[in-house]
């Protein structure tokens, strides 16, 4: 009998704990790649650099332990895989973030997030071919007072 009542109380306390959750999307942490940061306006995954020929890169700067920004919007983004600047003569394909603003119907000065990490310049664009999710996190006055978009990048 002792058993059976421990049992349904540790199912419960489990179920009461999930129930909590408004967001009932479990976040997983996966081994995230660098940010790449080119001709200090375009920003997009290190898969793009994988794309070009090397004799069009210019410059190169790796920065381990740079972030994005100060501000992030998921507590799991306290650690980060790093920044890498590059200068590059190349042509790519890029959103505004005026232009996925307007598209999901947000004010267009709204902030934009890429990996949870803040856009602070409002003249950096996503590069078009890294986006692999968009979310819309809508403003709940504790991580947002305006709505969002939360760009998802490999």
């Amino acid at each position: 009998m002792k058993s059976i009542l421990t049992f349904f109380l540790i199912l419960t306390i489990g179920f009461s704990t999930y129930a909590q959750n408004q967001n009932s999307k479990i976040s997983i942490m996966k081994a995230e790649k660098p940010i790449a940061i080119i001709n200090d306006t375009i920003i997009g995954s290190i898969d793009l650099l994988n794309k070009i020929s090397s004799d069009k890169v210019l410059e190169l700067n790796i920065f381990k332990e740079k972030k994005l920004s100060n501000t992030f919007l998921f507590i799991e983004n306290e650690k980060n895989a790093g920044i890498v600047i590059a200068k590059i003569n190349h042509e790519f394909k890029f959103k505004t973030q005026k232009e996925l603003n307007v598209f999901f119907g947000l004010n267009e000065k709204n902030d934009v997030y890429v990996n949870g990490y803040l856009i602070e310049s409002k003249n950096q664009n996503i590069a078009s071919e890294s986006i692999v999710e968009i979310q819309l996190v809508k403003a709940d006055n504790f991580r947002t007072k305006k709505s969002v978009l939360n760009i998802e990048i490999e």
